[in-house]
């Protein structure tokens, strides 16, 4: 496994040959990384509903993020609900096409809320069919979380995160 680096909130990386032992295995170099703080990474967040990019406190109080994971001072991805709920999606954010395949995913979210919905994240290997290979739902507290996801699908070309909101507006998402 690859460490996750302090700067980053979103860090992926290939899949690596296997090595014969007692050769360690190479640490391959990161497909992207990116903490969203000069710009969106290339990823695709206007397809369904959009994610907004965003600094400082959610807008609505008792959900989303105060500041983002990073710096504290940063920017950070995050799925607005006022107007948008109950139940409302997909808010997809998908990742640029890659030439190699996607072996680990490192990111940071933020599932604050009363009535928090579901965030996922999916894999595609054709970038037409997704399969789901990371959910939470409800309310997982004010504070970012990390996860790390392995992918052991072979030929994984794109991730997506996709967010369906909750029952009101305390629902906001981020990553």
């Amino acid at each position: 496994m690859v460490a996750m680096r302090p700067a980053a909130l979103l860090f992926l990386t290939a899949v690596s040959a296997a090595t014969p032992a007692p050769t360690p295995a190479p640490v391959p170099a990161p497909l992207l990384e990116c903490d969203f703080d000069s710009s969106t990474c290339g990823f695709d967040y206007t397809t369904d509903y959009a994610w907004t990019r965003y600094t400082s406190v959610t807008p609505t109080g008792g959900t989303g993020p105060n500041r983002d994971h990073t710096s504290g001072s940063g920017y950070y991805m995050y799925v607005e609900t006022t107007g948008n709920y109950p139940n409302v999606g997909p808010f997809t954010l998908a990742s640029p096409t890659f030439d190699e395949s996607v072996g680990e995913v490192n990111f940071y979210y933020h599932l604050y809320g009363s009535s928090m919905g579901t965030l996922q994240l999916e894999q595609t290997t054709d970038g037409v069919s997704w399969t789901t290979i990371w959910t939470k739902s409800g309310d997982q507290g004010d504070s970012w979380q990390g996860a790390t996801v392995s992918i052991s699908t072979v030929n994984v070309i794109r991730v997506r995160w996709v967010g369906t909101t909750g029952l009101s507006y305390y629902s906001d998402m981020a990553i």
